[in-house]
């Protein structure tokens, strides 16, 4: 009973979080344009300053376990590369394709699981999906460009758009945040208090923040014409993938918190992100936004029995 009650209390908050947003944005208590607005602004404030207190405030060898960051990232290029060689079989539109592969196997851990990680082990066990993050991120969207170049129906040079998301990879302020704080961490630079009390203030924000703005995202029109396409997306990315992933990891000899950290980045629904890359490179925008919907809800109960499996075998404490 008492991993149930646990499972619960670290789940419920992030259903009752993307509720709130969900109902704002239905009721008109916030518009489209404030919830890109917001979106941008915990980007760029919140989400890096969570990151970098969780990186630069973690002691001990563990915050550079290459092992597992090279684990998981080569786990999520391998499963981008199967989903390119197989996916095109069965779905011929090519921008149909180029969806259904970019939102199964990039997954949203900036807003979600990183935010639902620190909420089910708290900071001082959320070394593993921090090291992910810089990493992972930014080898997932050049992987997601490639692909989307690649199945391009148009066949058009679309080099540009791979330079302009690698500048904008570099640019990410995830990516500067985490490169910052192995920097000082490494180095053991003490930052002022003042500093340190205004990124705790921004961090403390960006999870419930995030998650509020996700809700509100999720009204994207989707006449669900492509149910099939949809079902099977979210069935692989929720479910299919950490029934791999998991159990290879745990053969691999991952424990205890990076173990339950695969669980959260495999189960993890897709990325919000994708709808804005799949509209900018001409791939399927209304199957991905039905994608993101239908993985997001989801995700919600499987990463709650999940947890509680976790809980339940001592996987995490």
């Amino acid at each position: 009973m008492s991993s149930l009650v646990f499972s619960f209390n670290t789940v419920a908050p992030v259903f009752l979080l993307v509720a709130i947003g969900w109902l704002a944005r239905k009721v008109g208590l916030v518009g489209e344009h404030f919830v890109d607005e917001a979106s941008k602004l915990n980007f760029r404030t919140g989400l890096p300053a969570l990151l970098f207190l969780s990186i630069y405030q973690t002691e001990g060898p563990s915050l550079f376990n290459w092992k597992f960051i090279g684990f998981m990232t080569g786990g999520c290029m391998a499963s981008a590369l199967v989903l390119c060689l197989f996916v095109p079989k069965f779905i011929r539109d090519r921008k149909k394709a180029s969806a259904f592969i970019h939102c199964v196997f990039k997954p949203n851990m900036i807003v979600l699981g990183f935010p639902l990680a620190l909420m089910a082990f708290g900071k001082e066990h959320s070394a593993a999906i921090s090291m992910l993050m810089p990493v992972l991120v930014p080898a997932n969207n050049i992987a997601a460009v490639l692909i989307l170049c690649a199945l391009d129906p148009e066949k058009r040079d679309r080099t540009d758009s791979l330079w302009r998301s690698v500048a904008g990879i570099v640019r990410n302020p995830i990516i500067l945040a985490a490169a910052a704080a192995i920097l000082l961490q490494q180095f053991q630079v003490p930052l002022p208090s003042f500093l340190l009390k205004l990124l705790s203030s921004l961090s403390d924000m960006a999870t419930p923040f995030a998650l509020i703005t996700l809700g509100a995202q999720m009204t994207m029109k989707a006449a669900l014409s492509d149910r099939g396409y949809v079902i099977s997306a979210t069935v692989l990315k929720v479910l299919v993938t950490p029934l791999v992933i998991v159990p290879i990891a745990y053969f691999f000899g991952f424990r205890g918190y990076e173990l339950a950290a695969a669980f959260i980045v495999s189960a993890s629904p897709s990325a919000v992100n994708s709808y804005m890359l799949a509209r900018e490179m001409r791939s399927d925008e209304v199957l991905t936004g039905e994608i993101i919907l239908g993985t997001t809800f989801c995700s919600m109960f499987v990463i709650f029995i999940g947890i509680y499996m976790l809980k339940a075998f001592a996987v995490i404490a």
